[in-house]
C-alpha cells in the first residue's frame, strides 16, 4: 500500500514534468510572416545614411571640425563593411580573424620572422579594401 501510494505520488509530478519536456521540445514552427534577410547591395536606409555622412564630410572640411569629419568617415567605413558582409561573408569572416590577429597577434620588431598567418592577412586585407572601395563608388 505504501509503495502504490508512493508511485502515485512521484507518478503524477514526473508524468507531468515529461509532457512539460515533450511539449518544450517539439518542433517550432516558424510565424506566418518570416523575418528576410537583406540583399546583398545597399539598402535604402544606407544609401541615405551614406549621403548624410557625405554632407557632413563636406561641411566638417568647410569648417575645420576634424571631429565632424572623424565621424564621417566612421560612418563611410562601417557602411561599407555592412554591405561587404551581405556580399561575401567568407571573405568579410576572414577580415574579422585577420583584424583580431593583429589585435592579439605578436608584435612585430626588425629581427622577427614573419608568421603564416601575416601574408594570408595581407592578401585578405588588399581584397577586402578593394572590394569595400568599390562599394562607396558605387553608393
Amino acid at each position: 500500500m505504501i509503495k502504490t501510494v508512493l508511485i502515485k505520488s512521484i507518478g503524477r509530478p514526473a508524468v507531468v514534468a515529461a509532457c512539460g519536456l515533450l511539449a518544450a521540445c517539439a518542433s517550432y514552427t516558424a510565424p506566418a510572416q518570416a523575418v528576410r534577410a537583406n540583399p546583398p547591395g545597399p539598402t535604402p536606409d544606407e544609401v541615405a545614411n551614406y549621403a548624410t555622412a557625405q554632407m557632413q564630410h563636406r561641411f566638417g572640411l568647410a569648417t575645420g571640425n576634424g571631429d565632424v569629419v572623424a565621424k564621417a568617415n566612421e560612418t563611410f567605413r562601417q557602411i561599407a563593411r555592412e554591405i561587404f558582409s551581405r556580399q561575401d561573408p567568407k571573405l568579410f569572416e576572414a577580415e574579422v580573424i585577420c583584424e583580431r590577429y593583429r589585435v592579439a597577434g605578436p608584435t612585430a620588431t626588425a629581427g622577427s620572422v614573419s608568421t603564416r598567418t601575416e601574408p594570408q592577412c595581407q592578401n585578405i586585407e588588399w581584397r577586402y579594401n578593394e572590394a569595400t572601395n568599390a562599394i562607396r563608388q558605387d553608393l
